[in-house]
């Protein structure tokens, strides 16, 4: 892929940050990867974040994230784009994950959590290591500060880094900082990217022309509809949307806000059973669940 064709390259829609299907013993669960497909469908996803923070991806082996990104690729065809997360704690892992090639139409990298960057130079240089594995395939930075605790400014890195990663295109911007996410749009918009992921963050981030989000599961169809609303200009029914994923929002960190809060969520929702979350994460109690649904159905959001 030429120059021309990553400043071509941009993702449309809505992304979904899947879940990654478990068993109870832990073990991955590939036979419902296929009606998981078809609930995303139905909410109206254009994309897949795969093996993403959702997914519980750093809590996988290497081998289960090559499987599980061969298996959402199958599903995939025809239906989704998919943008394979290859963050690791180590760019040797990252590597090995993006060289891959099993069909993704894009990579994307988080820096490392463990041993962390302490400038921005060292930070391009470490992604640059990473993205130049799989240099004909469209790359974006991850940043999600929060869980990696690396703060550094984004919009630097992306003027640094544009000379350095060619085939960078842009960043999945998930920290908390909005006014961090518009300096980003504002670095060469034509080359440059941003998908918000922030749940609460969706109608503002319309109005500042990010336009993709990166979304839980079952938030794709009220997505949907806040962007038909918003692009129609009736900023009322926007707004309600918006205040329904807020509502949900608040409901999640009443249980504590977490993945596996996130989890449960889904399953309620959707009718669907992801399974559990692996160890370290921990599952909610049967009695919390049954709070958990209460919460969600006393909404009718999802009705």
């Amino acid at each position: 892929m030429s120059i021309n064709q990553f400043e071509d390259f941009r993702v449309k829609g809505c992304v979904c940050a899947p879940f990654t299907l478990l068993k109870d013993d832990g073990e991955i669960n590939f036979d419902g990867f296929e009606d998981y497909a078809k609930y995303l469908v139905s909410q109206k996803f254009t994309y897949l974040f795969v093996n993403g923070t959702l997914a519980e991806g750093l809590s996988l082996t290497l081998e289960e994230r090559k499987q599980t990104a061969e298996a959402w690729v199958k599903v995939a065809k025809g239906r989704f784009g998919i943008i394979l997360h290859i963050g690791t704690n180590n760019y040797k892992d990252s590597q090995e994950l993006a060289c891959r090639k099993i069909g993704v139409d894009a990579i994307a990298c988080f820096a490392p959590s463990f041993y962390k960057p302490d400038s921005l130079e060292t930070l391009v240089e470490y992604i640059s290591k990473v993205a130049s594995a799989a240099p004909n395939t469209p790359f974006f930075y991850y940043c999600i500060n929060f869980f990696t605790g690396v703060y550094l400014n984004d919009a630097k890195f992306l003027e640094l880094a544009e000379s350095k990663i060619p085939n960078l295109v842009g960043l999945k911007h998930s920290s908390r900082e909005l006014p961090n996410a518009h300096r980003c749009m504002m670095v060469n918009p034509k080359k440059f990217q941003v998908m918000i992921g922030s749940d609460v963050q969706l109608l503002t981030s319309l109005s500042l022309g990010i336009e993709v989000p990166v979304i839980a599961s079952f938030l794709g169809q009220l997505f949907d509809n806040m962007k038909t609303a918003f692009d129609k200009v009736d900023m009322k029914t926007a707004s309600k949307y918006q205040c329904q994923a807020q509502e949900i929002n608040t409901i999640r960190s009443e249980f504590g806000a977490g993945i596996n809060v996130a989890k449960a969520m889904f399953n309620i929702v959707s009718g669907l059973n992801a399974g559990p979350v692996r160890l370290p994460l921990t599952d909610l109690s049967q009695e919390q669940k049954q709070k958990l649904k209460e919460k969600i159905d006393s909404t009718g959001i999802f009705k």
